[in-house]
Formats: C-alpha cells, sequence, structure tokens
C-alpha cells in the first residue's frame, strides 16, 4: 500500500503540544464559514486529519496561531477536492474560480463570491495579521503561482495530454502542491519574517525547493490509489512508467532514492546557512527569526508532511469517489 511506503527523513518527528484541543474544535470554523454543511461532508472531512497536518507543520504554534494553521489546512483539501470532476477537466471554468478565489488577494470579495473564496478571504485576512506590507505582497505571490497552477493542470486533462515529462511535471507540481504559502504561514505562526536577503539567496531558494519536491513525492505516493481510482494520469509514479517504461515498483524505488538524494543535499545547504548569515550581517533578531524558519517551516513541512501522510485517512483506498462523480459531497466554488 503506498501510504506504507518508508522514505527516510533524517529529522525528528515533532508536533504541537495544542494538538488536542485544536483537533477537537477543528470542525467549528469550515462549518461556520459554509464549507462543510452535512454530517457525510464532516465525517469525511475528520477523516482526513488536518488538524494533525497542521500540528506538525505548525509544531511550535498554539492557540490561535495554531487554529490559523488548522483552517488553512481544511480550506486547502476543501479547495483541492473542487477540481477532481469536471470542472477540473475545464481551463476555462478552473480559471473562473481560481480568479474568484484570488480576488481575496486585491480587497474584499463580493457577497456573491462562492463559499471556497469566502473561507479564503478570511484565512488570509487573519494571515496578514501583524506582518508587513512587503511579505504579505511575497506571499500574495506565492497565493496566485499556486492558483495558476490549476490552470496548467486543467489544460493538461482537457487536452487529454497527461505529462509524458517528470521535469515537466515537477514545474507544474512545484505550484499546485501548496508548500510555499503552507511555509509562508511558519513566519506568521511564529511572528516572525525572514529577511528578504537571505530570502534571495541561493541557499533558502535551494532548500524550499527541496522541500516543496519531497512534498510532492511524498503526496504522489501516498495519493496513488485514490488518483488511479479516478483515472488520473498526471502522477509521478505513471508518469515515470511512460517516460521509462519502468515497472511501478521500479517508479517507485527512483521516487525514494530521489527523496534520500535530495534531503542530503538539504542538510548540506543547512549547514552553509550560518555563512549566509554573515554575510548579510545578519542581526541576532534576524538570525533567530531565520532559524526559526528552518526548524518551524521548512523542516517541519518535510517531516510532518511524511508523519501525515502515513496516517491520514485521506489517502486510504476506501477514501476514493469513483472517477464518474465530482470528488466533493458539496458545491462550494460556484461562480453562477
Amino acid at each position: 500500500m503506498p501510504q506504507d511506503v518508508d522514505f527516510h527523513i533524517p529529522f525528528p518527528s515533532r508536533r504541537s503540544p495544542d494538538f488536542e484541543r485544536a483537533r477537537a474544535d477543528h470542525l467549528s470554523w469550515p462549518r461556520a464559514l459554509g464549507l462543510i454543511g452535512t454530517d457525510a461532508a464532516a465525517e469525511r472531512h475528520s477523516r482526513g486529519g488536518y488538524a494533525d497536518l497542521a500540528a506538525r507543520f505548525y509544531p511550535s504554534a498554539t492557540g490561535a496561531d495554531l487554529d490559523l494553521g488548522v483552517d488553512l489546512m481544511s480550506w486547502f483539501f476543501l479547495f483541492d477536492d473542487l477540481f477532481d470532476g469536471p470542472r477540473g477537466e475545464d481551463p476555462q471554468e478552473t480559471r473562473k474560480l481560481t480568479d474568484a478565489v484570488a480576488a481575496a488577494l486585491d480587497g474584499p470579495l463580493p457577497t456573491s463570491a462562492p463559499p471556497i473564496a469566502h473561507g479564503f478571504a478570511d484565512v488570509w485576512r487573519r494571515t496578514c495579521q501583524g506582518m508587513s506590507p512587503a511579505w504579505r505582497a511575497r506571499s500574495a505571490r506565492h497565493w496566485r503561482n499556486y492558483f495558476s497552477g490549476y490552470v496548467d493542470e486543467a489544460v493538461s486533462r482537457h487536452l487529454n495530454t497527461p505529462y509524458d515529462s517528470a521535469g515537466h511535471y515537477l514545474a507544474m507540481r512545484r505550484q499546485t502542491i501548496g508548500v510555499q504559502p503552507t511555509v509562508d504561514l511558519a513566519e506568521r505562526s511564529c511572528h516572525c519574517e525572514v529577511p528578504q536577503r537571505v530570502f534571495d539567496s541561493a541557499v533558502l531558494f535551494a532548500m524550499l525547493q527541496i522541500a516543496t519536491d519531497t512534498n510532492l513525492i511524498l503526496n504522489d505516493i501516498a495519493s496513488l490509489e485514490k488518483e488511479e481510482a479516478r483515472g488520473e494520469l498526471n502522477n509521478m509514479v505513471f508518469i515515470l512508467m511512460r517516460e521509462h517504461g519502468w515497472t511501478r515498483g521500479r517508479s517507485i524505488a527512483h521516487m525514494q532514492d530521489g527523496v534520500r538524494t535530495r534531503l542530503e543535499q538539504f542538510l548540506l545547504l543547512e549547514a552553509c546557512l550560518p555563512k549566509v548569515y554573515d554575510t548579510f550581517e545578519l542581526t541576532a533578531q534576524e538570525r533567530e527569526s531565520a532559524e526559526k524558519y528552518r526548524m518551524d517551516g521548512v523542516r517541519s513541512v518535510i517531516r510532518g508532511s511524511y508523519d501525515w501522510h502515513r496516517s491520514s485517512g485521506r489517502y486510504a483506498a476506501d477514501y476514493a469517489i469513483a472517477a464518474s462523480y465530482q470528488g466533493y459531497l458539496e458545491e462550494l466554488g460556484s461562480t453562477l
């Protein structure tokens, strides 16, 4: 079973000490925003374990900071599921919805905006609290890249031209996996900001790309059965099989080796960070912010993803909805 595929992650497992409280209340926000309206949808959502994911991504967060992380994780997967069906195969419909949601980055939404857009607007408003204009602009750019990736995926499905190159697929999935907006929230949850000159450095850029690639590989392995049941062809396992003529087992082994190699590089890059800090003459406070980001953002998004993927009910075989049906229980994205 893909969830049991082993990856050696050289970081310790961590989870917020406030996890149990957050889990007990994790359905309150999506219910209040109209994102979950039925018992069936609530039960399905609970199986995903999104409070667990947030508590692993933001292991030092507690209280309202952790709640924001939980709500973001809930929103991510409610949004993503809206494209498991006809909408996700129609670039125009996909763009209509992603544009409706992205409008929240520019100001208040009209009351007619779909529920999923209002949910994002609430998360974005809370995310921006206490953060600088420069940070908000950077995070907004990351969100726009994330939304545009959904349109690229829809074009591929619409044209019935699945990716036949792992390199091309990686370039697209680095946007839709959502790692950068997720790691951005680590700064907000820690009430700190990485100095822009460090964020723009080649070392941190490479570390973030490794974190992104590791997440999408873990996700493609865990979701293999779910996506196979829906007839999805754009999964790294299937792409490697098509590109190289490999068996499924060899493709998975190649992905395991890829994660191992990337994380070896990650550790080497980490060792370069003190030199980066010295080069940019960071103050003690700036160094502390950068180290919080490394530990409670970049590292935790790698290790947390691995731990969560192995236990989340979202990737159990019986979670998948057959390809003949839309992949969600409630319509949250109508732009009519």
